[in-house]
């Protein structure tokens, strides 16, 4: 689920929007201040723009921020101002407006906290005005100074669509390409399409490199069929068949299979040539546009901040660290349950940057405690902040959610809740399912040897004995081992016949075995058991199964395997997949299971709010008694410790896909 910022555009406007917060005069659509006072003058004008922004009216909310700044021309909120100005202006398609606004910011105030976030932005703003060659000199400018993996995605990405409209096919093709093996989500959608529309413009020599570079993978068959057209479209017919033989030699699923047929039947003198199956009609200018006006978040400014009557804190490393597009998600998913859920201007959200650091994460605890409004904190995430901010937030009397994995957390004290789907929760819920549901009474476990590995063996073992099943193996192997099938050997006793039939089946101690190791190590060692004649098993998987390469290159090992998840869009849960496609279409991606997790934090605070706790007591006390919260996840709950209780979701294999299992449920605490 995987997940950002400038590639998936509402992530970024998320941070905009909540680091807005920032303005000292905040107000409502009436026009009115916090306080319930009255607003006049260029006050006046700041106050409209923001509520025009807050109901999506981009266009007035641009017009408002220009007329402010007309009015005072150096503010001392000058920074926010500018980046909200461009923002508007973006989305209300107004590109000389958001260039002129960013270019201010960027020239003026060239550290501030925007400068990072805007630079990207105003790239992609100069290709949907047109400029390519000022779009790619500030893209391949920034790019060869960013670091973040997810940035240079999409900088690379702005960089390549400004290639191609300069006609720069081969530059672009290689940069598409690099963007698409590296990342995700619509970034990774819209490298392909620029791909695609940079093959069909390449000479045959160009597309024959492509061709043996990438072999079988993405996109070699495009590259095939391209091919195979040009051929026909020479009039050389030999070269069309032989190409069109190649391809269904070693394509022979591909989904262009029709299409090339179709150029060897005009090849052939049976009907003229079917128009490109791609690419024809690509615009990057069109593919930016639309980008940049997406639906941005609501309530910007308006709905941040102490403005309501309690303040719910969100500490999680913004900035400084690989994890930040996760926390970005969790702002998301708070966002999107604080909006939909808390009564206009009731519950304000407080979003601080913890940076990765323990000692900031803290700090930023105890700043959010001298904060009376303050009445819950969600955060952190990362395990290095978590312990110390939860020993922050229980001295302090402070409600905290973490969203953190780390194993002592629960226990810190009565003050702190953990809300994740652990190693542990993954384990157990798999044992249960085996053991309650399957009926399976001799469990096998495979597992690396490592600090991840023992623990996961630990909590499955306990929990199958303390069913009634019996473990009757259990073996470790070294995680950097290459030698499979002496591991596979011990694991069976070498009772193995090596028939490698899949009606014959190896006689083993154990009628399921649980394998919580990545997709790469799992792949090598399923094939191995069917190399050695355990090819009926029933496996038992972690959330590191739930992946689609995994699945294109084991699902003929693991049919009916169980595999516990956060979040699955195969959910038929009504909170499920309203939240689901309330995110989609709020922030035009998909949501993660961290995006899940903030919406739940948010859905927890919430629900105690609304039994009438108005104190931070009160919202302790009924985290911990005031029953099960109907979230995205599931219907969870927290125990005495302060951890999480649910059933998580389990999916299986049926074919070449994922299936649902079995809905979340509430666990027992």
């Amino acid at each position: 689920m995987e997940a950002k910022r400038f590639i998936t555009i509402a992530l970024l406007l998320t941070l905009l929007a909540f680091c807005a917060a920032c303005l000292p005069t905040t107000t409502n659509s009436s026009g009115t201040a916090p306080g319930g006072g009255r607003v006049s003058g260029p006050d006046a004008l700041l106050a409209s723009a923001e509520a025009a922004y807050n109901q999506g009216q981009y266009q007035a909310a641009a017009e408002g921020y220009k007329k402010y700044l007309q009015a005072v021309p150096n503010p001392p909120q000058l920074e926010t101002i500018l980046a909200s100005y461009g923002l508007s202006a973006e989305k209300a398609g107004q590109f000389n407006e958001a260039a002129a606004a960013y270019e201010r910011l960027n020239r003026e105030i060239p550290g501030g906290q925007f400068t990072r976030e805007t630079q990207p932005r105003l790239a992609a703003v100069y290709l949907a005005q047109g400029e390519a060659a000022r779009a790619e000199s500030l893209a391949a400018s920034l790019l060869a100074k960013e670091s973040d993996a997810v940035r240079q995605g999409g900088l690379r990405l702005t960089l390549a669509q400004s290639q191609w409209t300069l006609g720069r096919f081969t530059e672009a093709a290689g940069n598409f390409l690099t963007v698409w093996r590296s990342t995700s989500g619509p970034t990774k959608s819209a490298a392909e399409a620029g791909a695609l529309a940079s093959l069909v413009r390449l000479s045959p020599t160009a597309l024959e490199q492509v061709q043996k570079q990438y072999g079988q993978n993405f996109p070699g068959p495009e590259a095939t069929y391209l091919l195979a057209r040009q051929a026909a479209e020479s009039g050389n017919r030999d070269r069309t068949v032989a190409l069109a033989q190649y391809f269904d030699h070693y394509f022979a699923s591909n989904k262009l299979k029709p299409q090339v047929a179709a150029v060897v039947a005009a090849a052939n003198g049976q009907g003229s040539l079917p128009p490109l199956a791609f690419g024809e009609n690509y615009d990057p200018r069109l593919t930016a546009t639309t980008a940049l006006a997406a639906p941005a978040v609501q309530a910007t400014m308006g709905n941040l901040g102490t403005i309501g009557n309690v303040t719910i804190a969100v500490i999680l490393p913004l900035t400084g660290d690989s994890a930040s597009p996760y926390a970005q998600e969790i702002v998301s998913g708070l966002k999107l349950a604080v909006g939909g859920f808390a009564a206009a201007g009731s519950v304000g959200l407080n979003v601080l940057d913890s940076r990765g650091s323990p000692e900031e994460a803290a700090r930023l605890v105890a700043e959010a405690a001298a904060d009376p409004k303050v009445l819950a904190v969600v955060g952190p995430f990362l395990s290095r902040e978590a312990a110390q901010a939860a020993q922050a937030a229980n001295r302090a009397g402070l409600p905290l959610i973490a969203i953190s994995q780390r194993t002592d957390l629960p226990g810190v004290g009565p003050n702190v809740f953990r809300l994740f789907l652990t190693p542990k929760h993954q384990a157990e819920a798999v044992a249960r399912y085996a053991a309650q549901v399957q009926g399976q009474q001799a469990l096998g476990i495979l597992y690396p040897d490592d600090n991840y590995g023992r623990p996961m063996r630990t909590y499955f073992e306990n929990e199958a004995r303390r069913l009634g099943a019996q473990v009757t193996v259990a073996e470790g192997y070294d995680p950097k081992a290459t030698d499979w099938g002496s591991v596979v050997s011990r694991l069976t006793g070498g009772q193995v016949a090596r028939k490698v039939a899949s009606t014959y089946q190896a006689k083993t101690d154990f009628t399921a075995l649980y394998l919580p190791d990545s997709p790469a190590a799992s792949a090598q060692i399923l094939a191995q058991m069917a190399f050695h004649d355990v090819t009926r098993m029933q496996y038992l998987g972690s959330s590191l199964w739930f992946n689609q390469d995994f699945l294109a290159s084991s699902s003929r090992y693991i049919q009916g395997a169980v595999i516990p998840v956060a979040l699955s869009e195969l959910s038929q849960r009504e909170e499920s997949r309203r939240f689901i496609a309330n995110f989609q279409s709020t922030y035009g991606h998909a949501p993660d299971q961290f995006a899940a997790y903030g919406y739940d934090a948010g859905l927890a605070v919430i629900k105690a709010l609304g039994q009438g706790a108005n104190t931070r007591e009160g919202v302790r006390r009924a985290l911990s008694q005031g029953g099960p919260v109907p979230g995205a996840t599931g219907p969870f709950s927290f125990d005495a410790a302060g951890e999480y209780v649910v059933e998580p979701t389990l999916l299986s294999v049926q074919g070449r896909a994922f299936i649902l299992l079995r809905e979340a449920g509430g666990g027992s605490r």
